[in-house]
């Protein structure tokens, strides 16, 4: 109810309000090269705990193994 008609409200309300610019802008933004993988790791915490530290080095032995299955030609270096 209430989305099947422009000027109804629900979904056409937002479409009136910028839905098709949000959705280019995520489209543009998709295209861009994504941030390294290491960065999940380093923009939290002033010194990383050990937990976190064995997670980074855990991802990064994965994806030394692994990495031909993951996209990453699509992140940065």
């Amino acid at each position: 109810r209430g989305w099947g008609s422009p000027g109804s409200g629900g979904f056409w309300n937002f479409w009136d309000l910028g839905l098709p610019q949000v959705l280019e802008a995520f489209e543009q933004a998709e295209r861009e090269p994504k941030p390294p993988p290491h960065l999940l790791f380093s923009d939290v915490y002033l010194e990383m705990p050990p937990r976190l530290r064995r997670q980074r080095e855990e991802l990064q032995r994965h994806l030394e193994t692994y990495g031909e299955h993951y996209p990453l030609q699509h992140f940065q270096k």
